[in-house]
């Protein structure tokens, strides 16, 4: 337990702004529009991310994580980077549903080229894993 503590404080002395972007990137919030996250995101503000990362600190691997990012610069790259990050799922998404408006799904595309030996060969075909449970001589 002491390593990972050890860890955690040197991860938020030294990557204190990746940290945070993890985290809020894992943060249910963000995904919905009623989240505080995606509205902060929305508004590119920097400052509606510092409130809601200071009131939910919680324990004592994330404690006074916050004022490691010491100017409202660096709160608001980090609305920024969401921002992007955001705008790409949701890019990506738009891509995926007119793919699957126009049919032109996974299933299609598999279905649609049947293989043949030659690209079979290009293929590796695994060995099936070893029953744990098989008798170690017979392998039954």
């Amino acid at each position: 337990m002491e390593d990972l503590q050890y860890l955690a404080a040197w991860v938020k002395e030294q990557h204190a702004r990746e940290y945070i972007l993890t985290w809020l990137l894992s943060q249910p919030g963000l995904w919905w529009s009623d989240g505080e996250i995606y509205q902060a995101v929305l508004q590119k503000s920097g400052k509606l991310l510092k409130a809601y990362v200071q009131k939910r600190q919680a324990g004592e691997l994330f404690e006074g994580i916050s004022e490691k990012l010491v100017g409202d610069d660096n709160w608001d790259d980090l609305a920024a980077s969401l921002a992007r990050i955001v705008a790409v799922y949701q890019q990506e998404l738009s891509h995926l549903q007119e793919r699957d408006r126009k049919g032109e799904g996974v299933k299609k595309n598999l279905n649609s080229k049947p293989l043949t030996g030659d690209s079979l060969s290009v293929l590796e075909v695994q060995q099936a894993l070893p029953d744990p449970y098989a008798d170690t001589l017979t392998g039954r």
